[in-house]
């Protein structure tokens, strides 16, 4: 869409494939025990991303960010052996477990890109280079957080 190309149909079609059932139930009363609500928050990632090319918002695009830093808090916070941190008053709040970081990084990345094409800021490369640039920082992304994942799911004994 981004390109120019028609794609609400498609979009529209993909969304109707990717309706949540609200029937799931789970034996224990942590959800987040099982990959299959891993897999729902990914794949109303995808959702969202999908809306948001129908019709741009801000606000969900903001949702899809919080809900992927949460995601990645988890699996941060499960990898550094899920030591709890209390933090008394007036004390600084610790820094970003590893693969926030990377979220952090590359969302900031990838809005310096944008913004330089939106604003004129330094070198502009059109609309297809940009959108090439921003694919390839995603892969990028996905190539570093994948192993993490593995490990997450090892750990969980899920794989």
């Amino acid at each position: 869409m981004a390109a120019g190309h028609r794609v609400a149909d498609g979009c529209s079609a993909l969304l109707d494939s990717l309706a949540e059932d609200d029937e799931c139930e789970f034996d224990e009363a942590d959800p987040t025990a099982y990959p299959s609500f891993y897999a729902d928050q990914a794949v109303g990632l995808v959702g969202e991303a999908l809306a948001v090319s129908l019709r741009p918002s801000i606000d969900r695009v903001t949702v899809g960010f919080k809900t992927m830093r949460m995601l990645l808090s988890m699996v941060d916070f499960k990898l550094s052996g899920e030591k709890p941190v209390i933090i008394r008053s007036g004390e600084p709040r610790p820094g970003s477990g590893p693969l926030v970081q990377r979220e952090k990084d590359a969302e900031d990345h990838a809005l310096a890109v944008l913004l330089r094409e939106r604003g004129g800021i330094g070198e502009r490369r059109g609309m297809s280079s940009t959108l090439i640039e921003l694919r390839d920082l995603a892969r990028s992304f996905a190539a570093k957080v994948t192993p993490s994942l593995e490990v997450f799911s090892e750990a969980n004994n899920w794989s």
